[in-house]
C-alpha cells in the first residue's frame, strides 16, 4: 500500500492548490502539496519534508483532516492523510507542480481535482479557515 501525506496550506483565507505536471500519473489534475511517506517517517514528518522539497518552505503541520483515507486506484491501494498546514516561510518555489494557485473557498471547485483530493476539498469548503490561517 502506498502511503501519502498532503498539506492543506491556508494563507489569507485562501488554499494553495498544485497542478500535477503533464508527464506524471494524474497529470494536469490538481492536488495539495505532498508526497510519499518514507520508511521510518510519520505522515506529519512527510508533510514537513515535502513542503520543504516542493516549495522550499518550512511548515507547521497542524491537525489531520477527518476525511476518507483509503482508496483503490488503477495503480494499487493508496492511504492518504491530509493535514492543515501553516507556512513559516514563503519562498514558494515551483519544483513538483506545473502551476500553483491560491483559491478561495468559493473557487475550490473551479479546478479539476484528483479523485483522492475531493473529500478534503468538500470538507475545506465547509470549514471556517480562520483557525488555520496565520
Amino acid at each position: 500500500m502506498l502511503k501519502v501525506a498532503a498539506s492543506v496550506i491556508v494563507k489569507d483565507g485562501k488554499i494553495l492548490a498544485a497542478r500535477r505536471k503533464a508527464e506524471r500519473i494524474g497529470g494536469g489534475y490538481w492536488e495539495f502539496p505532498g508526497g510519499k511517506v518514507e520508511a521510518n517517517e510519520t505522515p506529519k514528518q512527510a508533510c514537513q519534508r515535502e513542503v520543504l522539497e516542493e516549495l522550499g518552505d518550512e511548515a507547521e503541520i497542524l491537525e489531520r483532516l477527518k476525511v476518507k483515507r483509503h482508496y483503490q486506484t488503477p495503480y494499487g491501494s493508496l492511504e492518504i492523510d491530509f493535514f492543515w498546514t501553516r507556512l513559516k516561510t514563503f519562498n514558494l518555489k515551483h519544483v513538483a507542480a506545473s502551476e500553483y494557485r491560491w483559491l478561495t473557498k468559493e473557487e475550490l471547485w473551479d479546478v479539476d481535482w484528483l479523485e483522492a483530493s475531493k473529500p478534503a476539498v468538500s470538507l475545506i469548503a465547509q470549514t471556517n479557515l480562520e483557525k488555520y490561517d496565520e
